[in-house]
């Protein structure tokens, strides 16, 4: 039943509310918002849906409560799959952003049902789940050395984005990765090297992830991408920022459908970038990621 996607993103689903702002709040300080909305997000949530409106048949597994229910709606929307969804009596995870004049956001996150997913919940989903197919993970659920080994077993292949990236990443077994998507605060913790140089930071990612095509990606800077003992470089599109959120997200979920169908890493890399640019240049997360029609039709 499942031989006809070629992703499966186990990732978080969070409700995200957004309040833009003048500045970011300081301690002490009551600030008033400039205005608010609420959105579907969390980073597996957008990745699925970058994900699917780049062309790739994925299926989203995660787990949310029942305030969540639209979140379900807004993946199969965007043409994602839920058979996979798992159901909590407790709260959804939610964020709260906050987005500055500048587009900037600063971001505290719930966890709620991410959290919540257990052992016998992984084997299930992982079940009928053919080798070869790609086993997208974040870091905002529970139990992601459990997925990646089981994963692995299975014959699956395995993209990582360790974000948000703690201290017990450095622990995951990230030689499994296939793929290993880091932006530059992320790359400094896994590799232990306190320096922003790309070729340094890529050295040690590589050293670390062998097997794995490792994309850093560096925002208005641009991204690398270290491959088959190559390295890539492809600069940011100029934009006007209007929200970064989900600018990540976007370039992951491009990225990955361009190599799954064949794409050159250059070719992926420029696809990704024009769509992550399209992204930060509109409000919201999920709603703001664009259509591949929308990104080809770009000059």
């Amino acid at each position: 039943m499942s031989n006809d996607i070629e992703v499966l993103n186990f990732g978080s689903l969070n409700i995200d509310h957004v309040y833009h702002v003048s500045h970011f709040v300081r301690p002490q300080e009551t600030l008033a918002v400039g205005g608010y909305r609420k959105f579907a997000g969390g980073k597996g949530l957008n990745q699925s849906v970058a994900l699917a409106r780049a062309g790739l048949r994925v299926a989203h597994a995660g787990k949310c409560g029942t305030d969540g229910a639209f979140l379900a709606d807004t993946l199969r929307e965007a043409g994602v799959d839920v058979r996979f969804l798992l159901r909590s009596g407790g709260p959804t995870g939610h964020a709260c952003i906050q987005v500055d004049s500048s587009g900037q956001n600063a971001i505290l996150v719930a966890p709620g049902a991410n959290q919540e997913i257990t052992g016998r919940e992984v084997d299930e989903t992982l079940a009928g789940i053919p080798a070869g197919t790609l086993l997208l993970l974040q870091n905002e659920i529970n139990d992601i050395p459990l997925l990646m080994r089981n994963a692995a077993r299975k014959g699956l292949r395995i993209a990582l984005n360790p974000a948000p990236c703690g201290p017990e990443v450095a622990d995951y077994p990230l030689e499994l990765c296939d793929f290993l998507f880091v932006n530059e605060v992320e790359a400094a913790q896994l590799t232990g090297l306190a320096v922003s140089d790309p070729g340094l930071l890529l050295d040690g990612l590589v050293r670390r992830c062998p097997r794995s095509e490792v994309i850093l990606t560096l925002g208005a800077d641009g991204a690398w991408c270290a491959s088959e003992g190559r390295r890539f470089y492809r600069e940011a599109f100029p934009v006007r920022v209007v929200d970064t959120t989900c600018a990540g997200d976007t370039f992951i979920g491009y990225f990955l459908a361009a190599r799954l169908h064949g794409a050159s890493v250059e070719t992926a890399m420029r696809t990704a970038s024009r769509a992550g640019a399209m992204t930060v240049s509109r409000a919201g997360a999920a709603v703001s990621i664009p259509a591949l029609a929308e990104v080809m039709a770009e000059p």
